[in-house]
């Protein structure tokens, strides 16, 4: 599946099996369930979901990336 930018999403953790999944919502409406991951991919989604950057993603895959623009990339350099 094409990774597409997510509108909001939901995270359940299920601490007795050590892993958990994502509901992702889809700026198009769609909402899909992210397959099982593991506590340390499950936590690293998490601090990628914590921007307030556009996001995309696969649920298929349980991908996730932010976009930033070069500006943006530029200003954070210059910091």
């Amino acid at each position: 599946m094409e990774m597409k930018r997510i509108n909001s999403y939901q995270a359940l953790w299920r601490s007795k099996e050590n892993k958990g999944h994502f509901w992702f919502t889809y700026v198009d409406g769609e909402r899909h369930r992210t397959v099982d991951i593991d506590a340390k991919n499950f936590r690293i989604v998490l601090e990628i979901l914590d921007t307030d950057k556009p996001i995309f993603g696969d649920h298929t895959t349980a991908t996730v990336a932010v976009h930033w623009s070069r500006h943006e990339n530029k200003q954070t350099e210059n910091l």
